[in-house]
């Protein structure tokens, strides 16, 4: 007769590998969702970026400065590669974050995964030594 410790056991092994694809799946839209959020946020900076330096042109206009040349055009320049570079710099960000999550859900599933294959050992070796 089999013991009872080899059906915990093997249910054990199931519920690991179970948890194992979870984590995995887990991880990856996790790490889907940071990245949509970071090209998104990118966006919303770069048309910031837009609406200061219209803002800034329009100031220099209003001055009586000529914006096609001079400073204005340099400030405006400035302002739109500054929110260009502050838009790269939050999705290489979320980039390193996202991999992240996708390392550290890694690391789970595989520790589900090593104890799934622990648990089938020891269902095996009850079964073995639980039969008569």
């Amino acid at each position: 007769m089999c013991k009872g410790g080899a059906i915990s056991s093997g249910l054990d092994a199931i519920g690991n590998m179970s948890n194992a694809v979870m984590a995995d799946a887990t991880s990856k839209g996790n790490a889907k969702s940071i990245r949509s959020a970071a090209k998104l946020q990118s966006q919303r900076i770069k048309e910031q970026g837009k609406r200061d330096a219209s803002s800034a042109r329009a100031a220099a206009a209003e001055n009586g400065l000529d914006v096609n040349v001079g400073a204005p055009t340099v400030i405006e320049d400035e302002i739109i590669s500054d929110a260009s570079y502050n838009a790269l710099m939050n999705q290489l960000q979320a980039n390193f974050q996202a991999d992240d999550v996708r390392r550290q859900g890694k690391m789970q599933r595989n520790n589900y995964g090593f104890k799934a294959a622990s648990d089938v050992i020891n269902t095996a070796t009850q079964a073995y030594g639980g039969w008569k």
